[in-house]
């Protein structure tokens, strides 16, 4: 390991004296130079600082994802987007010919730059070691999205492919080129905090393809979205229609790459899953990226209170933590509770209003959409619940 360190130190201090000693060229004599020696220490001084950035790169990643410190901000991320943008900018820059080929629907659930450091790891490998000809393709392949790039160079040597992705493999082009021995290794490493895969094959040319987890797309109109508002509430008299109302807020959360949190019963979860099944989306899916991040409502009831008020350090504990933990990994987060009417529906309307409260001090620190459900219950007034929500629905 200390060999491989040591080659890396003196890559990165080669370009570095090398770009010292162009810059020192221009700044010193740039009046009589001639304009092709001018150009061509541009030149150079553009490629060893690009070839610098990248060995920092691939070096940095490398270390916070041994540590676990890498940084997400997992949303909607169009293909498309970060396809164009970085192969137009290689485009200029290489004699290989880059071909795009993105589907409309390949939308993925992904931190976009994380994922167009993916990307130019990728084609920075097939422009070094590949053919001429590069290919880059996505599209949806149900709950995912399959990001390929391809060549039609010779490909990696067999002995080299059972560890392709371990850190610090060399082969002897990669030696050659600059390399860091670290560039595939951030990219599964990428790919896996991403909730997503890397492989490689040859049975068609070299291919690599990266799988990640897909924007889930409901089958139907969702109608208006209320996380717009803020805090909201649904009173409620009948399953279906609160079904309906609260099956549209998570669904309208995961269809933007959002995290969904839904605090509810046994039973509501086991209702909002098929609703949201019946709508083709793979609920599966989006819990094991935690999109779709389930708490039990009533067990959380019973855990909340201490000497007949909800104490707000285990409301902290037991839910405030949950949602910074979700807030450090997505750009947005929502959250639907029900917590409230487990205790409302016992006649606890205290109980129900100080966890209002301790919710509004959550979201005063870290705003968030919040929906949250009451079950009408007959003769009891509803003026509480309207006092501190800034939208109340009927359903």
């Amino acid at each position: 390991m200390r060999d491989v360190e040591a080659q890396l130190i003196h890559d990165m201090q080669n370009s570095a004296l090398v770009l010292r000693e162009a810059a020192a060229q221009l700044h010193e004599n740039r009046a009589t130079l001639p304009p092709g020696v001018i150009a061509r220490l541009t030149e150079m001084m553009a490629r060893r600082s690009g070839m610098l950035v990248k060995l920092l790169d691939d070096l940095a990643t490398s270390n916070l994802s041994g540590r676990g410190e890498l940084n997400l901000s997992l949303q909607h991320v169009a293909l498309t987007d970060i396809c164009d943008a970085l192969l137009t900018e290689r485009q200029s820059t290489t004699e290989s010919q880059i071909s795009v080929d993105v589907a409309y629907d390949a939308v993925a659930v992904a931190d976009p730059v994380r994922l167009t450091q993916v990307l130019d790891n990728l084609v920075t490998n097939a422009l070094r070691y590949g053919g001429p000809n590069v290919h880059v393709s996505a599209v949806r392949a149900g709950a995912h999205v399959r990001l390929c790039v391809s060549d039609d160079g010779p490909g990696v040597p067999r002995h080299l492919q059972d560890t392709l992705f371990d850190a610090y493999v060399h082969g002897a082009s990669s030696q050659r080129h600059g390399g860091s021995g670290l560039g595939l290794a951030s990219v599964r490493h990428l790919c896996e905090v991403m909730h997503g895969t890397v492989a490689y094959d040859d049975t068609h040319g070299s291919r690599f393809t990266a799988t990640l987890p897909a924007v889930p797309v409901p089958s139907r109109s969702l109608g208006i979205d209320v996380a717009s508002v803020g805090h909201s509430a649904v009173l409620w008299d009948e399953q279906d229609s609160f079904a309906d109302s609260v099956v549209s807020y998570v669904a309208h959360g995961l269809a933007a790459g959002e995290a969904v949190l839904v605090a509810a019963t046994n039973d509501h979860h086991e209702l909002l899953a098929a609703r949201l099944e019946d709508m083709d989306i793979d609920v599966t899916a989006a819990t094991a990226t935690g999109q779709y991040l389930c708490l039990d409502a009533e067990a959380l009831g019973a855990k909340l209170q201490l000497a007949g008020h909800i104490d707000s350090g285990l409301f902290e504990s037991l839910i405030g933590v949950r949602v910074e933990q979700a807030a450090r990994r997505w750009r947005r987060l929502r959250a639907y509770g029900e917590i409230v009417d487990v205790f409302w529906h016992a006649g606890d309307t205290q109980l129900a209003m100080e966890l209002e409260a301790c919710w509004n001090t959550l979201r005063a620190r870290a705003p968030f959409p919040l929906l949250c459900s009451y079950e009408r219950a007959p003769g009891v007034s509803t003026g509480a619940i309207c006092d501190c929500h800034d939208l109340v629905l009927s359903a």
